[in-house]
């Protein structure tokens, strides 16, 4: 999840009249009552002058489904004759930790390179609460039902400063090409217990996706409670258990290479070297397009299930950037891609996971509104467009066994840590329990490491060795 990351962004021309001394007070004390926020710069970030040919600079990852449907809803956008101006993506990187650094880049240059971000949702408190993004309408929300736990990543001190875009929780795929498939695994202890003799895959490496998986690994073995900011250091008083739950994981992980990343995960389970596989929903779709993951019957190679253990909620975030001069539009889109419309194509055509409860009722029902990606595209243009369909289609009734994964999925996971320094906190974290997992280093001092961790959430690194090295051989 890599490209180096790249400004697209054009050089801010700044234009303001002042009109004497009394004016430019005015402005400096607006902006001291609410630093930028919704007060516009005036300022011509993205071409064109007195609001003609502007564009609206969406700035996201990688698309990660299939059919390029995100770009099909901007070009809807762009495609209305109500809308006064033009919306482009701009996809900075694959890699989670690049895009970060781009937007956190662009923010702190003081230039409009970007309007709306894509945020990953363990970001919103950092970009909040350093001012790089402002809060979001009520009107951008009324008449949304979205998932709770989704909203929720979207507040910073009870305002919303983020709006969800599409949920991510773990699930477990599981191969069935044989004539005997073993039982769904109900437990962490049966799926430890199987994947020892089928393999399993997951993303055990020095990234923010081997923090998540330590975390659920650490959780499932029920070191802890319920997830949150103060999980973790409870979860270290009880260094024993830690470290034995992350044996049992070792077993595993080295048995089928746990050095594995989203996409080489996917490899291993689609070529049949691993039975298990912890995956995002993304990988469903890749899945169920791929003609080897069907049987000559035509029937999946595969079943799926949420993750039988506590899952860590990801999923990503739509936010206003302080320094966009186009706020009121950026707003308006921002609510055009979370409509049920839209969540409906990006579900059906994107592999995306919704963020509203409509959308999971609509496929949970046995008639009325499932609808394949085709049939949306045909309803939605008239003449069977299938311009963003995929070369063959996904039925409703895997549509519907892949929503009803996904909500139990995404109803049981919890939320990472918040902090504005979450990403310092996330390479503190894995730094000492990776290698432990992988077999490469011996553990930690689980007192030093607790206090290196709550340094890591106040953004300051810890000085002292708290992740010894092996001994020598």
């Amino acid at each position: 999840m890599s490209k180096a990351p790249r400004n697209s962004g054009q050089p801010r021309h700044t234009r303001v009249a002042w009109a004497g001394f009394a004016a430019g007070l005015m402005i400096v004390t607006l902006i001291g009552l609410r630093p930028l926020g919704w007060i516009s710069t005036g300022t011509d970030c993205h071409g064109g002058k007195d609001g003609k040919d502007q564009e609206l600079v969406v700035a996201t990852g990688a698309e990660v489904g299939a059919g390029g449907i995100r770009r099909r809803l901007i070009k809807e956008w762009n495609n209305d004759p109500k809308k006064n101006i033009k919306a482009r993506l701009v996809e900075i990187s694959e890699s989670t930790d690049e895009q970060r650094a781009e937007m956190v880049a662009a923010a702190q240059s003081g230039r409009c390179v970007y309007d709306v971000l894509l945020l990953d949702v363990a970001w919103t408190e950092e970009f909040a609460r350093n001012g790089y993004i402002v809060p979001i309408p009520a009107e951008t929300l009324a008449g949304r039902e979205f998932l709770p736990n989704s909203l929720e990543t979207g507040k910073f001190e009870n305002e919303q400063y983020a709006v969800p875009f599409a949920a991510d929780a773990p699930l477990l795929y599981v191969r069935n090409d044989g004539k005997n498939p073993p039982p769904p695994p109900r437990t962490v202890p049966d799926l430890l217990s199987s994947a020892r003799n089928r393999g399993y895959a997951a993303q055990f490496s020095d990234y923010e996706g081997g923090t998540i998986n330590l975390m659920e690994a650490i959780l499932s073995g029920e070191s802890t409670g319920t997830g949150g900011a103060e999980w973790i250091m409870d979860a270290l008083k009880d260094s024993g258990k830690v470290l034995g739950t992350l044996e049992k994981w070792h077993d595993v992980a080295t048995a089928s290479n746990g050095d594995l990343r989203e996409e080489s995960s996917l490899q291993a389970f689609r070529s049949g070297y691993v039975g298990y596989m912890r995956n995002w929903p993304f990988a469903y779709r890749r899945l169920v397009m791929d003609p080897s993951m069907r049987n000559d019957q035509g029937g999946l190679k595969f079943d799926l299930q949420a993750f039988p253990g506590v899952g860590i909620l990801g999923g990503v975030n739509l936010a206003i950037t302080r320094n966009s001069p186009h706020k009121k539009a950026a707003a308006e889109l921002i609510g055009a891609l979370t409509s049920p419309d839209a969540q409906r194509l990006l579900f059906a055509c994107g592999g995306y996971a919704p963020v509203l409860e409509s959308v999971y009722r609509d496929y949970a029902q046995v008639t009325g509104g499932a609808k394949t990606c085709g049939e949306l595209l045909d309803g939605e243009t008239g003449e069977g467009d299938r311009s963003a369909e995929p070369e063959s289609e996904i039925t409703t009734g895997q549509l519907r066994d892949f929503a009803e994964a996904v909500h139990q999925a995404v109803d049981r996971a919890v939320v990472r840590p918040k902090s504005a320094y979450y990403s310092t906190f996330s390479e503190v974290f894995r730094s000492c329990l990776l290698p432990v997992v992988l077999g490469s280093a011996v553990p930690p001092d689980f007192a030093e490491f607790a206090d290196a961790l709550r340094d890591a959430m106040d953004g300051k690194r810890h000085s002292g060795d708290h992740c010894p090295a092996p001994p020598e051989t």
